[in-house]
């Protein structure tokens, strides 16, 4: 009976364990330390999507720095990302986030993929050599049914050219992105209007910051 008891305790002990590191923030010390915190503990109900943890991007492949989908930011554009949440989902839609905190070594990758691949002309437009991702105050993101997270009609992400612009489509798509905008700038943020997806908060930090993402 004894013995049966000790490992159910055991058992038991290693659920809780278990069920603390599901609930534990993304990150480590030392991105608490930079300033950065785990954007699911602000918007809970936001879903991730972090394409440069994957070869789901651009480049075709993962981008050095980031082993774990994490998505970091400052601790108030982190904030204000989670009052965006609970707007939206008045509207029964929410937010799916593509990137927050990027390490500078991640953004080097992607200036020597334009150069490499004779799209040197998109670094300083849509490619930055110095990022306010590297800041941890820049998010892309879109737009999901909150429901299923299902992601509305926005147009295709990372896509550089003319169609990325914010105010270059029609329609539904444009209705979309301009609900998107409106949302993110009531509570801080500003759209950089090349890219639909991507937005900056009045809150920047002032490091460039290269801490890995799980790495």
């Amino acid at each position: 009976m004894r013995l049966l008891l000790a490992t159910l305790a055991c058992v038991a002990g290693l659920l809780v364990s278990g069920h603390a590191d599901s609930l534990a923030d993304a990150g480590s010390p030392a991105h608490r330390r930079a300033g950065l915190v785990d954007v699911k503990r602000f918007a809970p109900g936001a879903r991730l999507d972090i394409r440069y943890a994957t070869s789901s991007n651009v480049t075709g492949r993962r981008l050095p720095g980031y082993c774990r989908a994490w998505a970091l930011m400052r601790r108030a554009p982190a904030t204000d990302l989670g009052r965006v949440q609970r707007l939206l989902r008045r509207r029964g839609l929410g937010l799916s986030i593509f990137d927050g905190y990027r390490p500078a070594r991640a953004t080097r990758a992607l200036v020597r993929w334009a150069q490499r691949n004779g799209k040197g002309h998109l670094v300083g437009t849509y490619i930055a050599r110095r990022s306010n991702h590297n800041l941890g105050s820049a998010v892309d993101l879109t737009l999901v049914r909150f429901s299923d997270g299902r992601r509305v009609r926005m147009g295709p992400y990372d896509d550089l050219g003319p169609s990325a612009n914010t105010y270059n489509a029609r329609g539904r798509v444009l209705r979309n992105r301009l609900i998107l905008v409106r949302a993110m700038q009531r509570f801080g943020f500003t759209n950089y209007s090349r890219e639909w997806w991507h937005f900056d908060h009045r809150d920047r930090g002032s490091r460039y910051l290269d801490l890995p993402l799980g790495c």
